[in-house]
């Protein structure tokens, strides 16, 4: 058996990043920079007005109440530009170009127009005020993004922005998943007595999209020995990882364990000094990762978090694979007894973290309203009301 800190670093250890491939901007969301990207424009290209308004030289408004001649306009994708020169002021639209010679955009709630003159009401006018300059957000030849970014909505615009149309990023590995167990039930089939629905494929599979991985292949076998050989030899030839769900324990029909060692699998470790989720296995066949995560929904999801997602977030090329850690004061007092660490569904509220009820590991509903999981260990195992906890804060 292994402490919570020894397992994440033998994971990590034991992971190695994949390879990069060049994939269209569009179809990168989710995925990892591999290379630094390089901004071939300046944004924005052109000084750009951040007002509707008036462009002036600022110079020129030596009181509240200046009168300006109107010249022309500037609107959004305009190209033939007026120029503005001493006493004039040109109409001016948010994004539009400001023309040669304007030093200031006056917003329009701070003028008014009569008789062709703009007269401005402010004072005084600074040089650059509501005028955006060429590459201020970024400049030609700069860094626009690090390479180990996470591809986000986000980062897609801000790269479409100076036409960058694809970009390298880590691949994505392949995800073999098994479910096993006798009891359960697929969706649509009779409850029968002894059965209950199976749940934690959806569940790890919904992780898995949420983390930008959508190539999972779902395999089923009964609570045999031979059975389970097949499956995971299957899964094992046609993915980068493999997880199971269920079969780890140390009961007459868990034999997950008993396969992976008849295929060939080495144990890196077995079992952690936790609760819940003891019965995690994590090992290797060649450079296939293998999970056996607890049959347990709520066990499962918590070594999912804790353990698989950082090992496919370093495969995928990300520099800060765990969960993001804070220390915030927890809101009850909460007191345990035993040699194992423990992980606690919660939810973080108003600058605090509530321990939620429903801890055991069956109960999966107490996790469908966390956002967080606390991590107390066996040292901290009697918390007062206030005291800071260290706290995962769960994918949004």
């Amino acid at each position: 058996m292994v402490t919570v800190n020894e397992a994440k670093e033998r994971i990590i250890a034991n992971t190695e990043t994949l390879p990069a491939v060049q994939i269209p901007l569009g179809e990168a969301v989710g995925s990892y920079l591999a290379a630094d990207v390089v901004s071939p424009i300046a944004l924005p290209p052109f000084r750009q007005s951040s007002m509707d308004g008036y462009a002036i030289v600022h110079s020129d408004v030596t009181e509240a109440g200046t009168s300006l001649l109107l010249a022309g306009e500037s609107k959004a994708g305009q190209v033939d530009l007026p120029v503005v020169s001493a006493g004039n002021a040109v109409r001016i639209f948010t994004g539009a170009p400001v023309p040669e010679g304007a030093t200031a955009v006056v917003m329009q709630e701070n003028t008014s127009v009569t008789d062709g003159f703009v007269r401005i009401h402010e004072f005084p006018v600074w040089e650059g005020k509501n005028v955006r300059r060429a590459g201020q957000q970024i400049a030609q030849g700069a860094v626009a993004l690090r390479a180990g970014t996470l591809i986000s909505p986000g980062a897609v615009g801000f790269l479409k922005g100076m036409n960058v149309n694809e970009v390298s990023v880590h691949a994505k590995p392949r995800i073999g998943l098994l479910v096993t167990g006798d009891e359960l039930l697929k969706a649509g089939e009779a409850l029968e007595p002894g059965k209950i629905y199976e749940s934690n494929s959806a569940m790890l599979q919904s992780g898995l999209a949420q983390a930008g991985i959508a190539e999972v292949s779902i395999s089923y076998a009964s609570d045999d020995l031979d059975a389970t050989i097949e499956a995971l030899r299957v899964l094992l030839e046609q993915n980068d990882v493999v997880l199971a769900s269920g079969g780890i324990s140390v009961g007459d029909y868990d034999f997950v364990g008993k396969a992976l060692e008849a295929l060939g699998a080495g144990t890196i470790f077995y079992k952690v000094r936790q609760k819940p989720g003891k019965p995690l296995l994590f090992g290797k066949k060649g450079d296939k990762l293998v999970f056996a995560l607890p049959g347990n929904p709520a066990s499962s999801l918590v070594c999912y978090y804790e353990y698989v997602l950082p090992a496919l977030k370093k495969i995928m090329g990300s520099k800060e694979p765990f969960l993001r850690s804070v220390q915030l004061p927890l809101r009850h007092a909460y007191r345990f007894d035993g040699e194992r660490d423990e992980f606690l569904k919660a939810r973080v509220e108003g600058g605090e973290v509530v321990s939620l009820d429903g801890q055991e590991s069956f109960v999966i509903g107490s996790f469908a309203v966390a956002n967080a999981i606390i991590y107390l260990p066996v040292a901290q195992n009697r918390v007062e009301a206030g005291e800071l906890v260290e706290v995962h804060l769960l994918p949004l």
